[in-house]
């Protein structure tokens, strides 16, 4: 046998050994959720909620009279009302820069990246509502994350997809995973059991590959049957090790030193930091790797971008023994099991005991009826406006009373009772009271609903926080796996909470955590960021795009679970409504925002309309250009005065020479004729100086300055080169490298 085979046939006995170990483990739970589901989806036709015994014992299937079983689901209430709970929230995860050179513009960037990930993938109807169905209903339910081509788009780029699990019992995980996320867990697979005809549609090319076992493998018939294959997508996730340098400066190199991973440097370098005994740990990272199982057959594998298994499971309520085996989950339907079938078989029993009471009847003399016999007969069952009868008694002439009808059958108020008790006991197991489900309450006022709300909420918000749970989880995957797969430079679209789309330049080859990126100038060259400039003001300049580079620095996530984006603006306008009632005098300061928060036609104009002139864009424009001309136009003045006292100089160091001359002439001539005096002498050198000085070329006069806006500004080159490629030398062999 090969090494190849040898190796798969490995992987194939791994994978069906902790297929069975999985299965063992989560057994009693598979088995109490498939009960859970058919109890939710009861109704009159399935019966579901009724035990098999009693049902079959009421409907007379061993003989005996056919008795009431009626199914009020009364569950399937209250667990919608924890699903739609949080299917009106809105789930995402928040990042934050936490040092390391991260910037909280990063930080930004990334969770609106993140949030477009969710978006393009439909998450919040899709994913995310699957996996809470499986958790309130079976108590575990799960998402998918995967990396697949952009699609539309003839490109060799990948992105990030959630997808949804619609079948939870389909998963089989690792046990020995502790943490209450499951982050920890080394492994997790998919199960399906496909019909052969749909197996060949999804893997062509392997129509054969599932029939015939590889040699030396026993066929087992769970994963190889005629008619079905079962298809394992498995996940493995495995540590390597590697040791950090601390690579000491290298002047003669020009490299500055640094933190270095083995397994990135050359055996040069290693050496050299061996020679100097440079500190060094052992560190460890994980790796994720991903096999296709058909049958008895691997059709894919390969290594993923995440360092962490990207099944994520959404947990309900966890139960685990104490050896650590058999662990059970649970959601909202196992506690109303009971209280229902109560309710149930109270109803049933209700409707029976009315039903065997007879129809209401008449009293009546028969001579009272003579000759109307069939009137009265039918007195139940017809509509007859008038029953007339026999007032007097033809024989003896006596009055005959009036017929009279008896009091209605009336039903069991034990049997009411009880339904009314089990109905309170499915409200006490949820923690969902009348008021929670709809029915009016004596609260009044919007805080005291609000509070009522909040206790229901507070009950069942181990759901809630355990979806936060498994976002936290989400969000450390996604930013670990980020700088994989965006690789190179690229444009993505990050996605606000309100919705609106910006584009953000993903580029690893920047020097920064976060920066901006400038379109071409009007020349066509590659304009520089703005030195000096707050990245805030930056992203003020018309055509600014935010750039980023998320392999520089460390970032942490938190789940944002909480109301829709659409509610909290609902809510933010109200209080601002109630504040401008208290004072009035606020509008003026504060009406734009009022307005902003509404979400009625024309809110928005009215707001643009009410905005101070102190927000407007366009002001904060019109200063920084205003700026950019108040220095040019100093720079401009100054290179005017200095060409101006270069010319006037000149001028002057030239009449000095010519009046240097002609004094010299004139001391001549003087000492020819015996003058000598200083202080005549003196006169003369000033009146020549002055009139040197008076005779010289005028300064040129600087040119006016015109309106309008100046030329483009001088730009500096920029510090990376075109495509955000780096280059750096190699500090051993001196070779350029990118």
């Amino acid at each position: 046998m090969s090494e190849s085979v040898s190796e798969t046939a490995d992987i194939i006995s791994e994978v069906q050994k902790r297929y069975e170990e999985a299965s063992g483990h989560t057994s009693q739970w598979r088995g109490r959720a498939r009960d859970d589901l058919r109890f939710f989806h009861a109704d009159a036709y399935n019966h579901a909620q009724w035990d098999d015994a009693v049902y079959q014992a009421r409907t007379g299937t061993f003989g005996g009279s056919p008795r009431p079983c009626l199914t009020i689901n009364k569950t399937a209430q209250h667990v919608f009302q924890v699903e739609n709970e949080a299917r009106q929230s809105q789930m995402g995860v928040k990042v934050n820069a936490t040092g390391f050179g991260a910037m909280a513009e990063a930080a930004d960037a990334i969770e609106g990246i993140i949030r477009h990930i969710e978006y393009q993938s439909n998450a919040q109807q899709n994913a995310y509502a699957c996996a809470i169905q499986g958790q309130v209903r079976a108590g575990l339910g799960w998402f998918h994350v995967v990396t697949d081509y952009v699609p539309g788009v003839d490109t060799f780029d990948q992105d990030f997809f959630i997808k949804s699990v619609p079948n939870g019992l389909s998963v089989y995980f690792d046990p020995s995973a502790r943490e209450p996320d499951h982050s920890d867990q080394n492994w997790a697979m998919i199960v399906e059991e496909m019909d052969r005809g749909e197996f060949d549609k999804l893997y062509p090319g392997h129509e054969d590959v599932a029939r015939d076992p590889l040699s030396g493998l026993q066929s087992d018939s769970d994963w190889v049957s005629d008619n079905t294959v079962r298809v394992a997508t498995y996940y493995r996730r495995s540590e390597k090790k590697d040791t950090l340098w601390s690579v000491p400066p290298m002047p003669e190199l020009n490299f500055p030193g640094g933190m270095m991973r083995q397994s990135a440097m050359p055996e040069a370098l290693v050496a050299v930091c061996r020679e100097n005994k440079a500190p060094s740990r052992p560190v460890t990272s994980h790796m994720v790797d991903k096999y296709v199982i058909a049958g008895n057959s691997v059709v894919a594998q390969g290594e993923t971008v995440f360092s962490l298994i990207p099944l994520i499971p959404v947990v309900g309520i966890e139960t685990r023994a104490t050896d650590g085996n058999d662990a059970d989950y649970a959601g909202l339907v196992r506690a109303l099991i009971d209280p229902q079938r109560m309710f149930n078989y109270t109803a049933s029993a209700y409707v029976e005991s009315v039903a065997l009471q007879t129809k209401a009847p008449w009293l009546a003399a028969a001579e009272a009826i003579e000759g109307y016999t069939n009137e009265w007969s039918q007195a139940n069952t017809s509509n007859a406006a008038v029953l007339p009868y026999n007032a007097v008694d033809h024989e003896t002439g006596q009055p005959i009373p009036v017929p009279t009808r008896i009091e209605p059958p009336s039903g069991s108020t034990g049997h009411l009772q009880g339904m009314q008790s089990a109905d309170q006991w499915m409200q006490m197991v949820t923690g969902q009271y009348q008021a929670e489900m709809g029915a009016p309450g004596n609260e009044k006022s919007g805080v005291a609903i609000q509070q009522r709300q909040r206790q229901s909420d507070t009950a069942n918000y181990h759901y809630t926080d355990n979806q936060g749970m498994a976002l936290r989880y989400l969000g450390r995957l996604l930013i670990d796996a980020i700088p994989r797969v965006y690789d190179t430079q690229r444009a993505v679209q990050s996605l606000g909470m309100d919705g609106s789309q910006t584009g953000v330049i993903v580029d690893p080859g920047m020097q920064t955590s976060a920066q901006v990126a400038l379109p071409p100038g009007p020349d066509g060259q590659e304009q520089a960021t703005p030195q000096g400039m707050p990245l805030e003001k930056q992203r003020q300049i018309e055509g600014a795009i935010l750039a980023i580079n998320p392999t520089i620095g460390r970032y942490d996530v938190e789940a944002d679970v909480g109301p829709a984006f659409a509610t909290r603006r609902q809510d933010a306008f109200n209080a601002l409504t109630q504040v401008i009632q208290a004072a009035p005098a606020l509008m003026g300061q504060i009406g734009d925002l009022v307005f902003q928060s509404a979400d009625f036609p024309l809110a928005d104009e009215i707001a643009d309309r009410l905005k101070p002139a102190s927000d407007d864009p366009r002001l904060g424009q019109a200063q920084q250009t205003i700026q950019q001309l108040q220095a040019q136009i100093g720079q401009l003045t100054q290179q005017l005065k200095d060409k101006s006292a270069e010319q006037q100089h000149t001028v002057v160091k030239d009449a000095m020479a010519a009046d240097t001359n002609q004094y010299k002439a004139e001391t001549d001539r003087m000492a020819a004729i015996g003058s000598t005096d200083p202080d005549a002498l003196r006169v003369l050198v000033h009146q020549l100086v002055t009139e040197a000085m008076q005779g010289g070329q005028p300064a040129p006069t600087p040119a006016p300055v015109q309106d309008g806006p100046p030329g483009p500004l001088p730009r500096l080159p920029s510090s990376n080169p075109p495509g955000g490629e780096i280059h750096a030398a190699n500090p051993v062999t001196g070779a350029v490298e990118a």
